[in-house]
């Protein structure tokens, strides 16, 4: 018996085949009676294992993915010069958030948890319009109140009206109303409308920004959320702005730009910070500044 490399990857069922990072993969025996090891993708949709010539029985998890499961495979002892492959692609259907059919309306869709971690079932949520009365081509709009319920899986959706303004309350947690404005979208992740974030920064002009010592720069930056709406100005109320070298370049606001004063030669870029860390995100990626490079020569 000789141990051979495997590798196993992963990809989406779409056209492209596209790469799944952060799927769990764990080896069982063929009959899956024994557990030997496992492992979790990479940005390549890759995990590699020194597995013996045998065959073995594969499991995967990763958060709104579907696999067939288990799946098997056999592991051949190879030859010199190679004729044989232990490469071995699994599929995933990964979850996308449906569209709405009516071009005015936002279909909101996403997965909710307990505490431990397990979907959260027949959770109700209430959602309240904000606007009266109002007409949606040419029809009265009259209900005040929708009720939606999650599923099993701790999954719910909702068609609401674009640019609409809602309270929403979640049962068991009546005491805290969240006030949600619709982007303008086909569809938005559910959770994402209620605990919205800033999520990327686009400016204009781009980066990278060449400038000489004493130079000044004003840029207009572009605030997006993680439910999809671009926040008014500055969004100062959401951001705060800087600069990672403040010895080489200071970024400050004015108005409805930014200003970026070259002091020093060397390298910098310009950094944006989240003001409200009441929303807690796990994995807490920070705000995509996309172009903000600065040199200064």
């Amino acid at each position: 018996m000789s141990y051979e490399q495997v590798d196993i990857y992963v990809l989406d069922t779409t056209a492209s085949k596209l790469p799944i990072e952060g799927v769990v993969v764990s080896v069982y025996s063929a009959d899956g009676s024994l557990f030997y090891t496992r492992s979790e993708t990479d940005a390549e949709g890759k995990v590699g294992f020194l597995l013996s010539n045998q065959t073995y029985s594969l499991r995967f998890y990763k958060t709104h993915v579907g696999f067939t499961q288990p799946q098997l495979i056999e592991v051949l002892e190879q030859t010199v010069p190679p004729t044989v492959s232990n490469r071995f692609d699994v599929y995933g259907e990964v979850f996308t958030h449906p569209l709405a059919v009516d071009p005015r309306l936002c279909r909101a869709s996403g997965f909710f948890r307990d505490v431990s971690g397990c979907p959260k079932r027949a959770l109700d949520i209430h959602f309240v319009a904000r606007f009266d009365p109002i007409l949606l081509e040419g029809d009265a709009v009259v209900t005040e109140r929708q009720i939606i319920r999650t599923d099993e899986d701790g999954y719910a959706q909702i068609d609401l009206i674009r640019f609409g303004n809602y309270c929403v309350m979640l049962q068991d947690r009546e005491d805290i109303m969240r006030a949600v404005s619709v982007p303008d979208l086909a569809s938005v992740n559910l959770p994402d409308l209620l605990f919205p974030r800033v999520k990327t920064v686009t400016l204009d002009p781009e980066g990278t920004f060449a400038m000489y010592v004493d130079d000044t720069v004003d840029v207009v930056p572009t605030v997006v959320t993680t439910d999809g709406r671009a926040l008014d100005g500055l969004a100062l109320s959401d951001v705060q702005w800087g600069s990672s070298d403040t010895a080489v370049a200071t970024v400050v606001s004015a108005g409805d730009h930014l200003v970026i004063t070259a002091l020093a030669s060397g390298t910098a870029y310009i950094t944006a910070t989240r003001r409200d860390s009441s929303i807690i995100a796990i994995p807490d990626t920070p705000i995509e500044v996309i172009d903000g490079d600065i040199s200064v020569f």
